[in-house]
Parts: structure tokens; C-alpha cells; sequence
């Protein structure tokens, strides 16, 4: 999620603010220089006590990119077009194995004044990121839990994000506040909450099913406004009635979706449907299904025929030694199609799938045939 643009169409035209922290938003880096380089004059500024650097003026259409250097470490962002309206915020996030607040943001002591009821709100940092996987769509939340009050607050229930009934592998990302913590499905944040931010970051994996998926998340605590991420493969499109505008980017090959919200009230539920995804075919299982049928009706036929069982035998053989050698030729041409760089890694991959199981299918029925063959 570190580096990934995300247009804002609440901030000025041509604004890029990149904010950089250590290990978690909790921790910004101050007076830090950040550069900014591509189709332009390279421009510096310097971070504010909230990590955040700013650079106005920035024509549309422009190719930029940011970095930043923390305790030696290159930080930089994708590449990406300047959008003809609105801006750009971006994060650079180091990471810091100790999980101690990096050296320009010292930690605040324990607060010794007692926490009060009070509500705690997702701010404008929090945004919800969904990647492309192998099988299933990588989905993550980061979570901005913000305390505006200038002392600790307890709401009065706990904050629990009860993920989606299919989410997999459900866990903490580096950099969450050690009041999270993950049970199954279940994310709760423990109060009190400190004055500023507490930042939770959650991963989890949604399996691809069909070509339409939809992801609905329940809100305990309200949110500023909604910022979504989608990493974009083929035709795939992404809606939600909460999301009022959306825009697709190039960044660093690849395309995003990136979409803007206004606030949602707690207790409501955020929907994202996506349409044109990738998703596992039930052709294997049709094939499989269809040679089963194939043996059991040949071998009800040769009973009916009785002396002519050992020909139908041979007609079957000969329909599977067909089908063999048509998904052979095809498995030829898409293993070539892809060396020359004329069909989609993701395509070629699931196709490729789709292919060797068919293959194994047609493998076992013929081997069911050279034993029928041999006990007659």
C-alpha cells in the first residue's frame, strides 16, 4: 500500500501531498526532504510534524513520482499521471522492526488522565486497498482510528470489524497498534483510545468464485469520507453506492481504480461489487462430469449389445484419444501465445489451468478404458 497514488478530489488542482511515517501513520517522520521527479523541474519540500509534504502547481497530465531517504533507506512511489482535476496523496511507509515510533516522533508518555466516554471516527487516511492474487482477491484495510478530544476516550461498545463471511487468512499487517488484535473474522480494537490516531492495518484474502464478486463491510464507527484502491485486470469494474466518483490511473504498469466517498455513519455497510473478475471456470468439472456420463452410458450400451461390447470399447477410446489431442493443441498454442507476449498473464494462467485438469480428467478415463479392455 506504501507508494500507491490516491486521487483526492478534495484537495486543490494540481496538489501532491506525500505524508511519510515509520512503520505506521503513528509515527511520522518530521522535517524530512521529499522529492518529486518525472515530467518536471525535480522539486523538494520538507515534511510537517504530521510527516506530510506538499507541492502545489503541478499541471494535469504530468508523469511524476515521489521518494525519500529514511535512515538510508529509498522510499518511492509508483509512477503516475497528475489527474485534470483534484490532487494526489500518497504514503511512503518504512519499515521499523523494533515497532518503537522512529527517533523524529518520539512516543507520547502513557496518559495519566483517566479516559472519558467518547466515540473515535476512521479519518481521512484510512482507505481500503484490493489487489489482484493467484486465487483471490487480496483485500486490505487500513484503518485510521482517530480521537479528536485532547484526552483518552472509551466508547461506550468495542470497536469490532466483523470481516466478510468469505474472507481467508484474516490477520494484523506491520504497524498496527497492539490494541487489535484478530480472531478468526473478528477484528477488535480495544479502548481507551489516546488523543491523535491509533492505526490498525488488516489483510485477507476473498477467493475468486464467478465473474461478479461483492464484498460488504459493516462500519462500527463512522468514517470522514471513503477512499478506495483496486488494482484493475482486463474489463474488471468496481462500483459501490457509497462511492460517488471513480477514476483509473497507470501506475508502474499495471492500472488502478481509484474511487472517493463521503462520510458513512457508523453501523452502516460498505459494498463493493466488482464485475469481469477473473474466476475459476466450471468447464474442468462439466468435462469430468461429461466423460463420467460418457463411460457409464457405454457401458450400459454394451450391455444391451453384448457382442459387440469390445467395438464400443474402441469407439469410446478413439472420442477420448481425440479430446486429448484437440486440449494438447490447444495447451500448444496458449503456452506459444504467451511466449510472444500476445496473452494476459492472468489468463494464461487460469486457462493453463483449466487445461492440465481437463487433460487429467480425459488421462483417468482412458486408463479406465485399457481396464475395461483388458477384463473383457
Amino acid at each position: 500500500m506504501s507508494g500507491i497514488p490516491r486521487p483526492d478530489p478534495q484537495l486543490a488542482a494540481g496538489t501532491v501531498t506525500v505524508r511519510v511515517a515509520r512503520g505506521s501513520f503513528a509515527n511520522p517522520v518530521v522535517s524530512l526532504t521529499v522529492d518529486l521527479t518525472g515530467g518536471l523541474s525535480p522539486r523538494q519540500a520538507t515534511t510537517n510534524a504530521e510527516g506530510r509534504a506538499e507541492f502545489t502547481g503541478i499541471a494535469p497530465g504530468t508523469r511524476i513520482k515521489a521518494s525519500a531517504v529514511v535512515a538510508g533507506e529509498r522510499l518511492e512511489s509508483q509512477e503516475f499521471t497528475m489527474p485534470a482535476s483534484g490532487g494526489v496523496r500518497l504514503a511512503l511507509v518504512v519499515a521499523d522492526p523494533s515497532g518503537q515510533p522512529s527517533a523524529a516522533a518520539p512516543a507520547a508518555p502513557p496518559s495519566s488522565v483517566p479516559a472519558q466516554p467518547g466515540e473515535v471516527v476512521l479519518g481521512e487516511d484510512s482507505r481500503f486497498v484490493f489487489e489482484m492474487g493467484e486465487d483471490g482477491l487480496n483485500v486490505f484495510y487500513v484503518l485510521q482510528l482517530r480521537n479528536g478530544a485532547s484526552a483518552p476516550v472509551q466508547p461506550g461498545k468495542a470497536v469490532v470489524f466483523e470481516l466478510p463471511e468469505d474472507a481467508r487468512g484474516a490477520g494484523l499487517l506491520e504497524g498496527s497498534s497492539p490494541q487489535a488484535k484478530v480472531s478468526g473474522r473478528r477484528v477488535e480494537i480495544a479502548g481507551p483510545f489516546q488523543p491523535g490516531d491509533t492505526i490498525v492495518q488488516v489483510g485477507y484474502t476473498f477467493p475468486f468464485g464467478d465473474a461478479n464478486l461483492t464484498i460488504e463491510q459493516p462500519l462500527p464507527v463512522s468514517m470522514t469520507h471513503l477512499a478506495v484502491v483496486a488494482e484493475k485486470a482486463g474489463e474488471m469494474q468496481l462500483s459501490s453506492p457509497q462511492m460517488r466518483e471513480q477514476q483509473t490511473m497507470p501506475a508502474n504498469g499495471k492500472l488502478y481504480i481509484a474511487g472517493r466517498g463521503g462520510a458513512v455513519d457508523a453501523n452502516q455497510t460498505l459494498t463493493f461489487h466488482f464485475a469481469g473478475m477473473p474466476h475459476h471456470s466450471t468447464w474442468p468439472r462439466d468435462v469430468a462430469l461429461g466423460l463420467a456420463f460418457l463411460i457409464l452410458a457405454g457401458g450400459a450400451w454394451s450391455t444391451v449389445r453384448g457382442g459387440n461390447k469390445r467395438a464400443v470399447v474402441e469407439d469410446r477410446r478413439r472420442e477420448l484419444e481425440t479430446r486429448r489431442d484437440g486440449l494438447f493443441d490447444e495447451l500448444t498454442a496458449l503456452e506459444g501465445g504467451q511466449r510472444q507476449g500476445l496473452v494476459d498473464p492472468e489468463q494464461f494462467a487460469m486457462r493453463r489451468r483449466e487445461l492440465v485438469a481437463a487433460l487429467e480428467q480425459v488421462y483417468a478415463a482412458l486408463d479406465d478404458e485399457v481396464a475395461v479392455s483388458g477384463a473383457s
